[in-house]
C-alpha cells in the first residue's frame, strides 16, 4: 500500500487521509483463541468483504514472555494465513498494559493518583509515561516488531499504544514530578522568575527559587490550586504523551518508511492539533455510540463526536466501531437492532471516516470486556450482525473508493480543538459546562435543523463557511485576528459568545474591557457582566424580535459602539432596556456578539436568527425529522449521504437526482428510505 504523505500541511478539517485504498476490517486477538476456534476466521472476514485487521495492541507478554525474549510465532501464522485470503495487517505497539514482570522490576514505575495512592498490575495503563523504565521498555518492544515486520509486505501499518489517556491521564508520581519541571524548565528557559511572573505567584505568597520545589497540582490540597500552574500541568501531560508516542514513531518510520502510523483516541488532556499529530499521517477515533443512551439523541451525539475529532487535524479512520452492545463491570449497551449498525457506518462515514474496522471480530470469553461484544458472539455462530457486517462489506466495495480524497462539507462551524481553549476553562469553569458542553448545544441544534454544522478551529481554513459561532472561549489568541476579521470581510458571519477573549495565554484575565482585542471588530463592549446561578430567580429575560429567552449561567450588559446594531435588549430588573446581542458590518459580513451563554434554549429560541444573518440553509429542504443529509465533495463530485435514524421507514421529497452508489435511486425527487435505511447519491464526474 501507497502512503501519502502531508508533512507539509497543517492540520485542517479539509484535509483527507493520506490513504490509496480504502480499509474495511476488525480488531481481532488471535491469541484469545485456540487454533480450532480461530479455523475459519480468515475465510469468514474475507465473505464479510474485510480487507483489514488490527492486532497485537495487548499482547505484550505472548511477544515478549520474558525481558529482551521475543516471540512471534502465533503473529507470524495469522498474518500469512490473512494474506491468503487478501486481508493485510495493522500492528499495534503492546504499551497500554505492559507485562507484569515489568512492574515487577520497577515498583517506582507505577503512577500515582491525585490522592498519592500508586496504581497496581491488573487492569491496564497503570505505569508511569515519565518513568524510564517504560520508555525503554516501549523503545525496545517497538525496535523488535519493527526489525521483525519491516520487510513483511502483508503489514501496512501501525497504531501507537492504544487509547492514550482513555482511563488515567493525571500523574503525580516521583518521575513525572521531576518530568514535570523538566517541562517547566524547557518552557520557561531555565528562568523561575519567568515562570513565577507566569504564573502571577505573589499571590497567596506562590512565589518559588528553584524548579526542584514545584510539584504538580493537586486540586483541593488543600485549597484552590493556582489556574496557570493547572494550566502549564494540563500543557505537560499533553507534551509528555507526545514524547512517548515520538520514540515510537522515530522507530517505525526508521525501519520502513512505507509504512501509515496513527494512534486511537480522543482522549483527555492531549493536544491533537500539535506535535501529538504531526508526528502521525492521520488520527484515529474509537466510535460507539451505544453510550448515548437516550435513542432520540444519539444520531446527534453520534454526529457531533465525529464533527469534533474531524476539527483536530481533517478526516479520521476509526480502528474501533461499535459492532455490538458493549460493556463492562458497571454498564451495557443495547443491542444495536437489525440494520442500525449500518445505519451508524454511514453516519460515520458522512462526517469524515476514510476507513473503518469494527471492534471486535469476536466477543471474547473472559476478562473485564468479555461483554463487549464483536461481530460474532462468543459462541463463535454467525448471526445478524455477521450478515449486517457482510451487506456493509459488500457496499463499502463500491463506495469506500468514492470516498478517499473528499472533504465534509460545512456551512456552520462550531469552535473546537483548541487545546489551551478547553484546559482553561477546566481550571477556572465557575460552575459552567465545558467548552465542549458549549459546543455540543449548538452543534445539536444545527444538526436537527438539517444544516451542514461542523467543527473547526479558529484558525483553520475557513473558506466555504457561511457562519463560524466561537462559544465563550475565555482564552483566545490575538494572532487570531487577522485571520477572523479577513473571513468577515469577506462575507462569513462571526458569532462571538459571552466571555470570549477575558484570558490572557497565561490564564491571567485581561486588564482591557472585554471582549479585548475582539472589541474592535465586534464594535462592543461589555459594561457588566454576573453569574446567574438561579435562572428562576431575579431573572434576565431577553427579546430578540418577537421571542424571549431567560438567560441560563451568565449574563453581561453590552455598549455598542457607533455604527454597531443592537439586535436585542434585556427587559427586566436593572438590565432593562439594555443592549444583550449586537450585530456590527464589517466588509461584506457582520460580527455578532452574544451576551449570554448559548444554550439548548437559547438555540432554540434565536437559532432562526442566528441563521437568518448568515445566509445558511439546510442541505435539502422539507427533510422529516429523523433523516440527516450530509455531503463530501472533491475532485469534482459530490457524494449526499441520506440516513434514516428512525426505526420506520420515511418517505423524502425534493431530493436531487444522482448515481445511486448504495440504496435506490430517487424517482423524480422522491425517495422512501427504509427503518434505519441509508442512500448515497453521487453527482459529478
Amino acid at each position: 500500500m501507497r502512503r501519502i504523505m502531508y508533512k507539509k500541511s497543517p492540520p485542517s478539517h479539509l484535509r483527507p487521509v493520506p490513504l490509496s485504498s480504502f480499509l474495511f476490517g476488525v480488531c481481532y486477538y488471535p491469541e484469545h483463541w485456540d487454533a480450532d476456534t480461530r479455523r475459519l476466521d480468515a475465510e469468514r472476514m474475507r465473505a464479510a468483504g474485510i480487507n483489514v485487521v488490527r492486532m497485537a495492541e495487548f499482547a505484550a507478554e505472548v511477544l515478549e514472555p520474558a525481558p529482551g525474549q521475543f516471540d512471534f510465532r502465533i503473529f507470524d501464522d495469522t498474518i500469512a494465513e490473512l494474506a491468503e485470503h487478501g486481508i493485510r495487517t495493522i500492528l499495534g505497539t503492546p504499551t497500554a498494559a505492559p507485562p507484569r514482570w515489568l512492574s515487577a522490576a520497577h515498583p517506582d514505575a507505577l503512577a500515582v493518583d491525585a490522592a498519592g495512592q500508586p496504581l497496581q498490575h491488573g487492569s491496564r495503563q497503570h505505569m508511569s509515561l515519565s518513568h524510564p523504565a517504560l520508555s525503554e521498555y516501549s523503545q525496545r518492544v517497538t525496535r523488535a516488531l519493527a526489525e521483525h515486520y519491516a520487510e513483511n509486505p502483508h503489514v501496512i501499518g501501525w497504531q501507537t499504544d492504544n487509547e492514550f489517556h482513555c482511563h488515567f491521564s493525571e500523574d503525580h508520581s516521583g518521575a513525572a514530578q521531576e518530568d514535570f519541571r523538566a517541562f517547566l524548565r524547557e518552557k520557561y528557559g531555565q528562568d523561575i522568575e519567568a515562570l513565577n511572573r507566569a504564573w502571577g505567584n505573589n499571590f497567596w505568597a506562590l512565589t518559588y527559587s528553584d524548579f526542584e520545589e514545584i510539584c504538580t497540582p493537586r486540586g483541593l490540597r488543600p485549597c484552590y490550586p493556582n489556574p496557570t500552574q493547572q494550566l502549564d500541568y494540563a500543557r505537560f501531560l499533553s507534551w509528555r504523551v507526545t514524547r512517548f508516542q515520538h520514540e515510537q514513531v522515530q522507530i517505525l518510520r526508521t525501519f520502513q518508511p512505507r509504512w501509515f502510523i496513527f494512534h486511537n483516541g480522543c482522549f483527555p488532556h492531549i493536544d491533537y492539533r500539535g506535535d501529538f499529530i504531526r508526528d502521525l499521517d492521520f488520527l484515529g477515533y474509537d466510535s460507539y455510540p451505544g453510550f448515548s443512551y437516550d435513542v432520540t439523541r444519539r444520531a446527534s451525539d453520534h454526529a457531533y463526536n465525529l464533527d469534533r475529532t474531524r476539527a483536530w487535524s481533517g478526516n479520521f479512520i476509526i480502528p474501533e466501531h461499535q459492532s455490538g452492545p458493549g460493556g463492562q463491570a458497571p454498564y451495557f449497551h443495547d443491542n444495536p437492532e437489525p440494520g442500525e449498525i449500518r445505519k451508524l457506518t454511514y453516519a460515520s462515514l458522512a462526517h469524515g471516516t476514510d476507513s473503518i474496522l469494527y471492534f471486535r471480530w469476536r466477543t471474547c470469553r473472559y476478562g473485564a470486556e468479555m461483554y463487549w461484544c464483536g461481530v460474532l458472539d462468543q459462541d463463535n455462530v454467525p448471526r445478524r450482525r455477521y450478515e449486517e457486517i457482510q451487506r456493509i462489506g459488500r457496499e463499502m466495495a463500491v463506495l469506500g473508493p468514492e470516498l478517499l480524497g473528499t472533504s465534509v462539507r460545512m456551512d456552520v462551524g462550531v469552535a473546537y480543538a483548541d487545546y489551551d481553549a478547553m484546559e482553561a476553562r477546566a481550571t477556572m469553569p465557575l460552575g459552567l459546562p465545558s467548552l465542549s458542553n458549549h459546543a455540543e448545544a449548538i452543534h445539536r441544534w444545527f444538526f436537527r435543523g438539517h444544516y451542514a454544522a461542523g467543527c473547526v478551529h479558529p484558525a483553520d481554513v475557513l473558506d466555504g463557511l457561511k457562519m463560524l459561532i466561537i462559544p465563550h472561549w475565555e482564552v483566545m489568541d490575538p494572532d487570531w485576528l487577522p485571520h477572523l476579521r479577513d473571513f468577515v470581510e469577506r462575507g462569513g458571519t462571526l458569532v462571538l459568545g459571552a466571555i470570549c477573549a477575558t484570558r490572557d495565554t497565561n490564564n491571567h484575565v485581561i486588564a482591557e474591557t472585554p471582549p479585548g482585542f475582539l472589541r474592535e471588530l465586534a464594535g462592543v463592549s461589555v459594561e457588566e457582566y454576573s453569574r446567574k446561578n438561579r435562572a428562576d430567580q431575579r431573572s434576565w429575560v431577553m427579546k430578540w424580535d418577537d421571542r424571549e429567552h431567560t438567560a441560563e449561567g451568565w449574563v453581561e450588559i453590552l455598549a455598542p459602539e457607533e455604527g454597531t446594531e443592537v439586535l436585542a435588549a434585556w427587559t427586566a430588573r436593572h438590565a432593562a432596556g439594555k443592549p444583550a446581542v449586537t450585530c456590527r458590518r464589517q466588509g461584506k459580513g457582520r460580527v455578532l456578539y452574544v451576551g449570554t451563554l448559548m444554550t439548548e434554549a437559547f438555540m432554540e429560541r434565536f437559532g432562526p436568527a442566528l441563521v437568518r444573518s448568515s445566509g445558511a440553509e439546510p442541505v435539502l429542504p422539507d427533510l422529516p425529522e429523523d433523516v440527516e443529509a450530509a455531503v463530501r465533495y472533491g475532485d469534482g463530485r459530490e457524494l449526499l449521504f441520506l440516513i434514516n435514524h428512525a426505526d420506520m421507514p420515511c418517505e423524502l421529497g425534493a431530493v436531487p437526482e444522482g448515481d445511486s452508489l448504495v440504496g435506490e435511486r430517487p424517482s423524480e425527487g422522491r425517495l422512501t428510505l427504509p427503518a434505519y435505511g441509508v442512500s448515497v447519491l453521487r453527482s459529478g464526474r
